[in-house]
This record gives structure tokens, sequence and C-alpha cells, in this order.
């Protein structure tokens, strides 16, 4: 294996677990296996004073999985194994000797798989104030943070106290940073999209911080903004973002709840206007009240403006490095006929993955049709689960497909930004589950219930034995009774209690099916000559770490598609069955506390990562918004009792029908955006008194007292050298005593007087 070509930058310990880390310059491929923290002596910077930050953790703030083949696939001729292993020591010796350069600490123990090891990363406190500072400067240029920096004497101790206050979402973010950014801006560039054997990157999980929380939501009925302030604190904001969302939502769903219950009460069998108008004003208040909501919490949250600050991704390239024209700086260029040439053909990619997806969930939705509503035959009554059972089993299955497929076609597209990735990968994301959760309801409505009674002289003519009855809008309302409840069910028990019991079953089922070929100490022994014997708090802690490296990442996507879509069969079909608020506000609050014990136990702990909104699904939602104008008018009046459903006049007035409550849900739109923009928000006062405070501030440091830079000299006031010439000076000569021309003025107005 390769030898630092620096040495490393380590140093003095912070003690937690008794063991040292290496002295500088002596970690060597031989000793690879080295204690896990640091004692108390260390001192990583030449200042004193510098502030310690408390970790958790045994002062492990990241881990790197690094996972390599041990041998040379079947198929590759031309790859030896010494060729191999030189190529996977060359990947470790460039890794760490990044890692040296930024001036983090490291140790490498080995994984529980073959193949497998594991990069424990820790930060002394320089470094990471290095980049708070870095930070902070770039966060006032972009209007992030601006009460910070208020007087030149005192900024520099005004940011060291804030760095004191450095939560440990913010301390691991900034960690974060140093670890991915590129080398070209001084991070180590490290990431799974660029060096080859970098599996993943995952902080580790503080179970005491969990335990409590978990503790605390399970005892109470509402979160509170104490409690989401918590969440940003310990995972970020991008977290924080979707519990504020959910709760919110959960919130606001009261009202659709308590009013669906009654019209359910007294108007079960029909559809009233009146509801799903209410349903309308309910759906464009919600979302104008949120974009409030989320912009209040970035001012809070000391994160407004943030998604000015294009952060490159680490595995973007470019073709050749030019300046950027605003800040000055190399950046990686890329032509944009070549990134809109890759976003074009990607979108064949994407087509193609949804039709497939849409034939699946067709195939499905007729499969269903046909079992529940036509087929009498023999097995009847084991074929009408039929189509329920391969749904549940076949429409995630495919989805996860089409999901990783458009991830594949994402990083393609070359996205220059994190933020851009993300909204592309998000779009077609919802594009999938748009599909999967309302087509089969769009076809039945728009389809099946007009034309459906036309296909029963087919079954005749086939000798097809059923038992159909008239189509209606009921059967509309049982699909979505299904997808509303028993898909939301189906839902939860695969996100919580399947990855449960797996967790209970697979350990057991390893013991029994699993051969031993080599013991914890005989690996150790491989990896490392002179390890040490650990004592049962290491053992502990290091078995965290490996059970923590075998569980899923967070996908805090799925989460939000899920509120999304569900927010779409509140919004566009509740009119249809006045439980679905119920259903869903029920559902959530179960689901707030689900997601929280996905967070702490199911799933590697989040990479904590800055906010400002929900991203792209505030755009989806107001999309479904739009659609549930045209859900409205078009279920009002086909679904209405007077409405001759087979008449052929009725697609011409459903259409009438549906620009009419379009115009209608423009012009609401339009009379709440105007409404919420004569009733400031606290938010507003604020930014406007920080920004005029900097301002006043930065006037003060340019010309000192800015009442003395504007007031004039009396020489100045009285200087008439601009009437001297041509018309104004006939016209001014005589006009200059001021006491004179106020006399001439109440004379003009004594005469006026007079002549009256």
């Amino acid at each position: 294996m390769a030898e630092l070509q620096e040495p490393f930058v380590g140093s003095q310990p912070t003690k937690e677990f008794k063991h040292l880390f290496p002295p500088t310059g002596q970690l060597t491929p031989k000793a690879v296996e080295t204690p896990l923290v640091l004692s108390p002596s260390v001192s990583e910077t030449s200042n004193s004073s510098t502030p310690s930050i408390v970790t958790s953790n045994g002062g492990i703030d990241y881990v790197i999985v690094f996972k390599f083949p041990t041998t040379v696939p079947n198929n590759d001729d031309k790859t030896t194994r010494a060729e191999l292993e030189s190529d996977v020591s060359s990947s470790l010796a460039s890794i760490t000797l990044r890692l040296t350069k930024v001036k983090l600490r490291f140790q490498i123990r080995p994984g529980k798989e073959e193949g497998t090891l594991l990069i424990l990363i820790s930060s002394p406190v320089g470094p990471i104030k290095q980049e708070y500072r870095q930070e902070r400067v770039r966060d006032f240029l972009l209007g992030v943070r601006v009460d910070e920096i208020e007087d030149g004497s005192s900024s520099t101790a005004i940011t060291d106290q804030a760095f004191q206050d450095l939560t440990e979402a913010e301390r691991l973010r900034l960690v974060y940073e140093i670890l991915t950014q590129p080398e070209a801006e001084g991070g180590a560039g490290i990431s799974s999209h660029v060096d080859k054997y970098v599996d993943s990157i995952l902080p580790l999980h503080d179970d005491k911080f969990n335990n409590t929380w978990l503790k605390s939501w399970s005892t109470k009925w509402l979160i509170t903004d104490n409690d989401l302030l918590k969440i940003r604190d310990h995972f970020g904001e991008k977290i924080a973002y979707y519990f504020a969302f959910i709760q919110t939502y959960f919130i606001w769903l009261s009202a659709p709840a308590v009013l669906g219950f009654l019209v359910y009460l007294t108007h079960s069998n029909t559809l009233t206007v009146w509801f799903s108008l209410s349903m309308l004003i309910w759906a464009v208040l919600f979302t104008e009240m949120w974009k409030r909501k989320e912009h209040e919490l970035a001012i809070h949250w000391g994160v407004r403006n943030y998604s000015k600050h294009e952060k490159r991704r680490t595995e973007f390239k470019g073709e050749k490095m030019i300046k950027d024209h605003v800040t000055g700086e190399d950046t990686p260029y890329v032509s944009a006929w070549k990134l809109f040439g890759r976003r074009v053909a990607s979108l064949p990619g994407v087509a193609v993955g949804a039709f497939l997806l849409s034939i699946i969930v067709g195939f499905v939705f007729v499969l269903q049709l046909f079992l529940h509503e036509y087929y009498n035959g023999p097995f009847h009554q084991f074929l009408h689960y039929a189509p329920t059972v391969g749904y549940v089993l076949l429409i995630p299955t495919m989805t996860n497909i089409y999901s990783k497929w458009v991830k594949v076609l994402t990083d393609w597209e070359m996205h220059k930004t994190d933020a851009s990735w993300e909204y592309s990968y998000t779009q077609k994301i919802f594009i999938a589950n748009f599909l999967v959760g309302y087509l089969s309801l769009f076809i039945t409505a728009w389809i099946y219930i007009p034309f459906g009674d036309h296909v029963l002289p087919y079954l005749v003519q086939f000798n097809v034995s059923h038992d159909h009855k008239t189509v209606d809008f009921q059967r509309l309302r049982a699909q979505l009774v299904y997808f509303v409840v028993t898909g939301q069910l189906v839902g939860f028990l695969t996100e919580m209690v399947v990855p449960y019991a797996l967790r209970r079953i697979m350990p057991q089922a390893k013991k029994l099916t699993s051969k031993v070929v080599k013991n914890q100490k005989e690996n150790n022994t491989n990896l490392s000559t002179n390890a040490t014997v650990e004592d049962q708090e290491e053992v502990k802690f290091m078995a965290k770490v490996h059970k923590e490296v075998g569980l899923e990442e967070y996908n805090i996507y799925t989460d939000y598609v899920e509120m999304v879509i569900q927010f779409g069969y509140v919004s566009m079909f509740s009119t249809v069955w006045p439980l679905t608020a119920l259903c869903a506000l029920i559902n959530n609050w179960v689901e707030i506390r689900g997601d929280a014990i996905k967070v702490c136990k199911y799933t590697r702990r989040p990479i904590p990562h800055r906010a400002e909104s929900i991203g792209p699904w505030l755009g989806n939602m107001e999309t479904l918004v739009w659609l549930s104008s045209i859900t409205m008018g078009s279920f009002a009046y086909l679904f209405h009792p007077s409405t001759n459903i087979h008449s052929p006049y009725t697609p011409v007035f459903t259409l009438l029908a549906i620009l009419l409550s379009e115009h209608l849900f423009v012009a609401l739109r339009a009379g709440v955006r105007t409404a919420l923009s004569m009733v400031p928000s606290w938010s507003e006062w604020l930014i406007r008194k920080e920004e005029y405070k900097l301002k006043k501030v930065w006037l003060e440091r340019m010309v000192g007292n800015h009442k003395h830079f504007v007031s004039r000299s009396d020489d100045q006031e009285n200087d008439n050298s601009d009437l001297s010439e041509g018309l104004s000076s006939k016209i001014w000569i005589h006009h200059l005593d001021k006491q004179a021309e106020q006399a001439e003025g109440f004379q003009l107005i004594q005469n006026a007087f007079k002549t009256k």
C-alpha cells in the first residue's frame, strides 16, 4: 500500500475511550488499526483560546465506507490480482492524502464484510472554524445572514461567539463540506461519484438524542416550534423543513376533516358543489399560507436567500476551467448546448419509463375492473383479490426500478449544482408517483364511468358470464377508498413493520445460513500487525458503527412524495368521498411519529443540509391545486343527479364546467395573494429592519457621519451663479429677496379679497 506523501496532521487528543490517535507522521499502511479517540491534551491550533466543541460518538464525525473487490472478475482477462491490489491501495492512499491536506484526523478499521474498510473521520476545531468563517463571508455576500457584522472592531468577536454556539447539525455540515467540496475550493473532494471505491459517507446517530426525541413525541399530540428547532439543530434545516411541513399540513387538515365528516353524514350518496368549492378554497389557502410559513422559518433559522448559493457538485468536472463572471474564481465549464442536449436526450428515457409504468398501472386497473365488475365465473371469490395483491407486489417494485433509472439519467445530465440536480430528480419522481396515484382514478372518472356501459354488448357477444351493474360514481369512490385507506395502510406496513421484522429476523437467518470463515480477531490480525486489545466500551461502539453502516440511507424524497400525493387525493377527490381528509388526518398523526422512528432507527443518520424551503414540492402542490379546479368542475357536472351522462352534449357541458371552475381558481388565488400581501408578516419587518441597520453601518464606515455628509454649507445655499445668464437672469434678477417675495404674495391675496 502506498505511503502518505505528506505527514498526518493529527495531533493531540480529546478523551472519550482512553486511546490516542497515532503521533504526527507515524500513520503507515501497517498501522491502519488505530485507537478510536483522542485524549484531553490535544489542541489542534496555535490559539489556545479556541473553544472546544463537544462531540458525541467518540469524536467520530463521519464514516467513509471503502469497498473494494478482492478477486478479479471472470470477464476481465487484462487485470491481474496484483494490479487490482495496487489500484485499491492507490485509491486509499489518494483519500488519506487528501484528508491530510485538509487537516482532518482519520483512522482505518476493518468492515464487517470482506473487502470493506471503514475510514473514521474526526475534525479538529481549526478546520471547522476556518470553514465556518468562509461560510459566514459567503452568507453575508448572498444576504443569508446580515445581523452578525455590525461594527468593524467587533465583527470577529461576534463571529467567534456564534462559533461557540455551533449546533450539532452545523458542525457536521461544516465537516461534510470540508470532506466533499472540490479540492480547488479547499476541500478533500471525496465522493462516491468521484472515488471508485468510496461506497458512501455517513454520520453516526446520537442514540441519546434519538431516544429522548422519540419519547417526547410519543406523549404529545402536536409538535411545537421548539420541537422543530431541536430537529433543525440536530438534523439540519432540510429534515426540519419536512417535519415542519407535515405538522403544518396536519393542522390544516382538521378543517376539511370536520367539514367532510358533516357532509358525509348529510350527503353521503351525492356530490355537493359547495363542498367542492370549499375544498378548492382550502387548497389555495393552504399552499399560499405555507409559502409564508416556510419564509418565516427561513428567517427564524437563518437560511433566507440560501438558495442563491449555487453549491457546485463534486462530480461536476466540466470540459475546461474558466473565470466566473461574478466572483472571478476558476470554475468548471461545459457548453450550454451540451448541457441542453443532455437534458433533451434524457426526456425519451423518462418518457419510456413513465409509459411502461402507465401500462402496468393500466393493466392492473383493467384486470381489477374486469374481475370486480364483469367476471362471475369459476374461482371468482379468490380472483377478486388478485389485482390488489398484484398491485401491492408489482407497483412498488416497478416504481423503485423507475426511481433508480431516472437517478442514473439525472446523474448523466451533468448538473452543475445540487439544487439543479434535486429539482430535475424531484420532477421525475413526481411524474412516476403521479401516474401510480392518479392515473386509474382519472381513467375511471373520465373514461370508464361515461363509457363503461358500452362494454356490456361485447361481453354478451363473447359469452362471458358477468354480474355488471349500472356505472356511477360509487365505483370511483370505492377505488379512492382503496388508495386512501388500504394503500396508506399497506404503505405503513412496508415502511415501518417490514423493516422492524427484518431487523429481528435477518440476524438470526444469517447465523443459520452463513459459514464463519474468520473470526473478528483474525480479521484484525490480517489488517493490522500492531492492533491493541479493545475494551468492552470500544467493542460496543464499533458494533454500533457496523450496525449503522448496514442501514439504508434515508430518502427524504419518498416521504415528501407520499405527502404530496396524499395532498392531491384530499384536494382533487374529497368531493367524491368526503372522509378523505379525515383519513389523511389520522394517517399523518401516525406518519409524523413513524417517520421520526424511521429516521432514528431504520435508516442512517441524514447528512445535515441547509435549505430555505421544501424545494420543488411546493410547485408540485400548486399544480395539484390547479388540477383540483379541473376535477371539481368535471365531477360537479358529470356526477350531478340531473346529468344524463350518455347525452351527446355531456362532453361539451363538462368542458364548460371545467373552464368555469378553472377561471374561478385563478380569481380565487389572485384574491388570496392580494389579501395576504396587505397583511405583512413579522418576518417582513425583521428583514427590513436588518437591511436598514446593515446599510446604515456600512454608510458610517464609508463616509463617516452621514448627516454631515448630506448637509449643505451656507455658501452653497446662497450661490446664485446658475441664474446669471440668458432667460433665467431676466426672470430671477429682481426676485431673489425671499422676504420681498413673501410680502408680494400677501399683497396679491389682499387685492383679491378687495375686488369682491
